[in-house]
């Protein structure tokens, strides 16, 4: 019993970094990667919502940042979540809205989670593609573009983005980090060959509007959606070529300059 406990122990901890990756490299050997194009019908309409919850020292930035992207100016409309937040969100949201018709502020009064939020939102949001995002993200001046590129094929029904985290360069935390990310990028890729991408990401994902199921207040937003997607036949994909920055990754990048909020 013994021996058999500590070989299903052993199994159980290599199964995601080993057994999984060689499953995954195993069944798309072979496989060509295409880079999906925009053709035809070109940028679908799009609402970026943007939770937020006493996010006053990073709205501001964010906002800018999203208003900025290189994306059609009439086909993107920005949300933003306040989950009753009481550190001035809102009068921020305020402030940039009147800077940009496009921001709208849909507060929740009492403290809902971040679910019952996107319920709310999603229900008023006016874009054929909805994109998911966190007050602290920062995108990639084209990452919008990216992101809605693989809907062109009408089979897929969610579309993930990279987000890139680090520390302080140099540290322990960033080198693990940073390793840590490069196998999830590579797994993510590899289930994106085979259509069926685990999960989203709250820092940058896309959904076809039309698939959105309401959410419990107590689900992972993140990842109960995209099995709801799939549950209805719809692929997921992943696009490393739409990214973003976030926490004090974004911070750091947004300092130095580069980004699209530069």
């Amino acid at each position: 019993m013994i021996t058999l406990l500590f070989w299903t122990a052993g199994i159980l901890v290599a199964y995601p970094y080993a057994i999984y990756p060689a499953l995954l490299g195993a069944m798309t050997r072979g496989r060509v990667r295409h880079r999906p194009s925009l053709n035809g019908g070109g940028e679908p309409t799009v609402t970026l919502i943007i939770s937020a919850h006493d996010e006053a020292a990073v709205i501001g930035e964010k906002l800018r940042n999203s208003g900025s992207l290189d994306y059609p100016r009439d086909k993107l409309d920005i949300i933003v979540v306040s989950d009753a937040s009481t550190d001035g969100t809102d009068d921020i949201v305020r402030q940039e809205q009147a800077l940009d018709g496009r921001i709208r502020l849909l507060r929740q009064p009492a403290r809902r989670g971040k679910s019952t939020g996107l319920n709310a939102a999603v229900d008023t949001a006016k874009g054929e593609i909805v994109v998911f995002s966190d007050a602290n993200a920062i995108y990639d001046r084209m990452a919008l573009r990216e992101l809605v590129r693989p809907f062109h094929d009408p089979r897929i029904g969610y579309v993930v983005g990279a987000a890139l985290y680090s520390h302080e360069a140099g540290s322990a935390a960033a080198e693990s980090e940073g390793i840590y990310w490069r196998f999830e990028l590579r797994l993510k890729r590899l289930e994106s060959q085979l259509g069926c991408v685990v999960g989203g990401d709250g820092a940058i994902y896309a959904i076809r509007r039309s698939l959105f199921q309401p959410l419990r207040a107590d689900d992972i937003s993140d990842f109960v959606n995209p099995l709801q997607i799939v549950a209805r036949g719809y692929r997921g994909s992943f696009n490393g070529a739409a990214t973003v920055t976030s926490g004090r990754a974004a911070r750091s990048r947004t300092n130095s300059g580069a980004g699209a909020g530069s």
